[in-house]
């Protein structure tokens, strides 16, 4: 993040990735990368509270104490009106049932989902992986449930973070809550 490149020095994979990564730090799903979203991000990645307010300040050019994806762009030597953002969709062999979450967010919970149930010996190993991994990617509180055949829940959750689909005979309840 501390490196900055003209856009013709990017190939096509690094545009996607910092691009992708713009939107793994918005955790809100507003399109703005607030001070507590990178601070939490860059916690994660092991830097130090000097280093963390260092590449806050270069990002936020305006100063204006949160991240448009515009100056994310602009730092990264990308121009924001040229780079292609595309909300992904999710894969055919998912149905959503019902989500409040962002699209982006879906798909990679979807994919990561779908490693660990062809990967689990048995259904209830790929909902415990599925939470660890969630909660090691995107924060604690997680929780995931997986049925078959009908089902009632009533639960609260973090706002934007519910997302409810369907996978072959299965159907799977992924929520957040907030941290206490």
């Amino acid at each position: 993040l501390t490196e900055t490149k003209s856009m013709s020095q990017f190939d096509q994979s690094e545009i996607e990735h910092y691009i992708e990564l713009f939107y793994d730090i918005d955790l809100d799903r507003t399109g703005i990368i607030s001070r507590r979203e990178f601070r939490e991000f860059l916690d994660r990645e092991g830097k130090s509270d000097k280093e963390k307010q260092k590449i806050f300040n270069a990002f936020d050019l305006n100063k204006s104490g949160q991240i448009s994806f515009a100056e994310w762009c602009a730092v990264l030597g990308l121009n924001s009106e040229e780079v292609k953002v595309e909300d992904p969709s999710l894969d055919g062999q998912f149905n959503l049932i019902s989500s409040d979450m962002h699209v982006r967010l879906q798909v990679k919970i979807s994919r990561m989902f779908e490693d660990k149930f062809n990967s689990a010996k048995e259904l209830k190993d790929c909902a415990k992986d599925l939470k660890m991994a969630l909660d090691s990617r995107f924060d604690k509180l997680w929780h995931v449930v997986i049925v078959k055949g009908q089902y009632w829940a009533y639960y609260s959750h973090e706002p934007k973070y519910s997302f409810v689909f369907k996978y072959g005979q299965h159907i799977v309840l992924v929520w957040k809550t907030p941290m206490p």
